[in-house]
């Protein structure tokens, strides 16, 4: 953040041409020449100390305000970083988690003489403090003219979850339909075709080859330092998919020595009596180990683990493996090395939907049995090979390779997908008021399949660039622009141009205002452009005239901190939507479905979070609120599985007993089963957890109040109540 913290058209030859001028201007941009003359430096050490008890705060971020300076404090809290000539006097920026952000003046003539001594107040509740996302750099949440929401690690922890997608729904702007994430609204049900939400893994594209759609199960879970969640189109730094926001889930540095943690859980569905189908306790269970050390150079953290589930209904068994790496040279320098590998396999049945009303729990006969296996190896390197006090480069090359097959009694479709990418990345302060990022991405993706006709191969090109410029101390704003080619075989390529400008004043340090206008864009999936195929007895044929859709969409934000005691977050926002991409009927074929640029749609609403600390370090409330106003132009009807009203409350006793709260409004409309009875949402969960001998037990009893419910997609029910015991050892 400068000053504080480092139409959809088609692509015929005079779009192609602005978009090449476009790469040659940010080229142009980032070779600016930097003097690489020999500068004296200074050797900056400190240490960082909990204020109440004066212990060492380990793993603490340390930022060199209006540079790309940083380092993290060691187990004991000190630190150390490299000072070039950068005037009489700086500021510290330091960043950890459970404390307060603080900024620190250093006289360097001063800090030459003895350590720097910086005492950090705990919070009484958790407040974001640090953001890569919103920016592509260092920034607090509360300096980016975005809304956004972030989910700590010690969080997802405390909420003894198997998978991020348990954790995301309590974060303010967020909602789940059928395990189809949406944010603000932006997204019905694709079954998982299609994402409006781009998913990162520190900063890497982790969709799903052909569906681009999300696969929580290769996210980690036990080394997740936190998850920002950036609300609104967010094209201009990131591309397709980021029309409804970007979700960045950020991992711990491998650092601090040997560690090693073993998770186990075990759990059973309580189903209803009048709702059984089987004699057998259906169960979930898991085992995870994870292996931080250090090795030659490096830190380096491995993790294995393997999780079943009977599911708490008919044709609903998953067996999957997991497995992750990840090796940092240099973590603490200011050109660290990362590397990592991902990967899952599952082995999935597959429930579509039910018998019979009185039988909800239970598929057709001739269901019984379908299932699916998937895996996903998804390989990354995040590269600075060059920085500097006032620039730095970054490169993020990947490899993903997905494979899936259905082994359904209609068909046994398969399809492989390899993605090629690279994300090439400079970040540079200009003058102490301006930081510019520039950057281009590339990837290539190709595809096998029984059921893409004709099998496609696909390339995108992406050149962006940024502007964040601090007019004063109060007054900051971002403006940038982006241009995406998206080249598919045996189609019409697309081009899309996403502008995007913010504001964000702060009259005061416990208050900061925000507006922002920005446009997004999706490309069509390969599975939406190429299917041809039966599901479920209905015919599914391809559209290669399918075009990517796109919305403009702005808000009106606000941060306040009235005392240490409340925080408060809330946002107006709405986006305008064009062509989005929709299953509708094939013109001229009966009972045959593709999927077609049906609808233009307007979404709008405000949401907002709270936290209020009742009882000091007892008794904390959070809270967050979506209200959501749809409006499908061509039908004047509510978009389809978007509910008017989204709550949750957590209710949290000294991080050991939490009672989580769920309620969403009756569903407006729905696509298939308009006649079928629905209503109202209210889940209720009970948590608690202990230490015995050094491990750490919790308890969750999900659903407590054995609510019967329909979730949101007509004919799929809810999760029947369930006990779950998790045993987690650190040593």
């Amino acid at each position: 953040m400068a000053g504080r913290f480092p139409r959809q058209v088609a692509g015929q030859g005079a779009t192609r041409g602005r978009f090449h001028v476009f790469v040659a201007a940010v080229a142009l941009s980032t070779s600016i020449p930097v003097s690489a003359a020999a500068q004296t430096t200074t050797t900056l050490r400190g240490e960082v100390l909990a204020a109440e008890s004066g212990d060492g705060v380990a793993r603490a971020e340390v930022l060199v305000r209006s540079t790309q300076l940083r380092t993290f404090t060691g187990e004991d809290g000190s630190f150390e970083i490299d000072l070039p000539d950068l005037g009489e006097h700086i500021h510290l920026v330091v960043v950890a988690a459970g404390f307060k952000t603080v900024e620190h003046a250093v006289e360097i003539q001063a800090a030459t003489t003895g350590p720097v001594i910086i005492s950090l107040e705990r919070s009484l509740f958790e407040v974001p403090g640090l953001t890569v996302t919103a920016s592509r750099g260092n920034a607090r949440p509360g300096d980016a003219p975005v809304s956004v929401a972030i989910i700590s690690g010690d969080e997802v922890e405390r909420r003894d979850v198997t998978g991020l997608n348990e954790a995301l729904p309590f974060a303010q702007g967020v909602t789940f339909n059928a395990g189809h994430m949406d944010i603000r609204g932006s997204s019905g049900i694709a079954r998982g075709v299609g994402s409006r939400v781009l998913m990162l893994l520190d900063g890497h594209r982790v969709l799903t080859g052909v569906g681009s759609s999300i696969d929580f199960a290769i996210l980690p879970l036990l080394d997740v330092e936190r998850i920002e969640i950036v609300k609104g189109p967010h094209s201009t730094l990131f591309g397709t998919n980021a029309m409804g926001g970007v979700v960045n889930v950020i991992t711990r540095p491998p650092i601090g020595g040997r560690h090693t943690i073993v998770r186990g859980y075990y759990g059973i569905f309580d189903t209803p009596g009048n709702l059984s189908f089987t004699e057998e306790r259906l169960n979930m269970q898991g085992l995870q180990l994870q292996h931080t050390r250090r090795v030659g150079g490096a830190d380096a953290t491995l993790f294995i683990g393997r999780e079943g589930s009977d599911g708490f209904r008919q044709n609903n068994d998953l067996q999957r493996w997991t497995f992750r790496a990840k090796t940092v040279f240099g973590a603490e320098s200011l050109t660290p090395l990362e590397v990592f590998v991902n990967w899952k396999r599952d082995d999935a049945e597959e429930f579509f939907t039910w018998r019979s009303p009185d039988r909800p729990l239970e598929v057709v006969p001739e269901q019984l049995g379908d299932w699916k296996r998937e895996s996903d190896l998804v390989v990354g390197i995040t590269a600075t090979p060059f920085a500097t006090p006032v620039m730095k480069v970054q490169l993020r090359p990947q490899i993903q390779h997905v494979r899936a097959n259905n082994y359904f009694h209609d068909n046994e479709d398969f399809h492989r997908s390899t993605r090629y990418g690279t994300d090439f990345q400079v970040s540079r302060f200009t003058d102490g008021r301006h930081s510019v990022t520039t950057g281009a991405e590339a990837a290539y993706t190709r595809f096998s399949s029984n059921y893409l006709s004709p099998d496609p191969n696909v390339t995108d090109l992406a050149a962006f660039i940024q502007d964040e410029i601090e007019f004063s101390e109060r007054v900051r704003a971002t403006t940038g622009i982006r241009v995406d080619q998206h080249k598919a075989s045996h189609v019409e390529d697309d081009l899309s141009i996403n502008p995007k400008v913010g504001v964000v004043f702060e009259p005061s340090d416990r208050l900061s205002l925000r507006t922002s206008l920005s446009r997004g864009y999706r490309a069509p999936s390969v599975a939406e452009q190429y299917t041809s195929t039966t599901v479920f007895g209905f015919r599914v044929v391809p559209n290669l005239e399918l075009r990517g859709e796109s919305a403009w969409a702005g808000e009106l934000g606000a941060t306040l901190t009235p005392s240490e005691r409340l925080w408060f977050d809330a946002g107006l926002f709405w986006s305008e939507y064009e062509g989005l991409i929709e299953v509708s009927g094939a013109p001229g074929q009966v009972l045959t479905f593709q999927f077609r640029n049906v609808s233009e749609a307007r979404v709008r609403g405000f949401d907002a979070g709270a936290q209020f600390v009742i009882v000091p370090e007892k008794l904390n409330l959070h809270t967050t609120y979506l209200l959501l106003d749809s409006h499908d132009k061509s039908t004047g009807r509510p978009l389809p599985y978007r509910s008017t009203h989204n709550l949750t409350t957590t209710l949290a006793w000294a991080d050991r007993v939490g009672l989580d709260i769920r309620y969403r409004s009756r569903s407006d409309q729905v696509l298939v089963y308009p006649l079928d009875e629905r209503g109202n949402i209210t889940l209720v969960d009970l948590r608690m957890g202990t230490t015995i001998k050094d491990m750490e037990v919790q308890a969750k009893v999900s659903n407590l109040l054995q609510a019967e419910y329909v979730d949101v997609q007509e004919r799929n029910p809810g999760a029947s109540r369930s006990f779950r015991i998790t045993v987690t050892s650190r040593f």
